[in-house]
């Protein structure tokens, strides 16, 4: 068994920044797809929907929820990497086994 003493607070904010923008990319596409998909069909109907205005919001769904999930876990991992860093210390560390 070998143990984990401390985390790399810089480093575990990157792979949940990382994790969390690829989460935002699968959600982005996700529901801006559902978004242009229904402005889409409101734009079909005869008073004309959304129109451009939900395939715009669509889009910026897809470009922006990606970078937001990923900037917010990012802040989020640094976080949660001090309180690790801290309950990692007061617990002696965590046992891993590695082959």
């Amino acid at each position: 068994m070998r143990k984990i003493k401390s985390v790399g607070i810089m480093s575990f904010g990157k792979v949940m920044g990382m994790s969390g923008a690829l989460l935002g990319a699968i959600f982005g596409v996700l529901y801006g797809g559902i978004v242009i998909a229904a402005s889409l069909l409101g734009f079909a109907s005869e008073d004309g929907g959304f129109g451009a205005l939900g395939v715009i919001g669509g889009i910026a769904l897809m470009i922006g929820v990606p970078i937001f999930y990923g900037i917010m876990s990012f802040v989020f991992g640094l976080v949660y990497g001090l309180i690790l860093n801290l309950v990692l210390g007061m617990a002696g560390g965590l046992e891993i086994e590695l082959e």
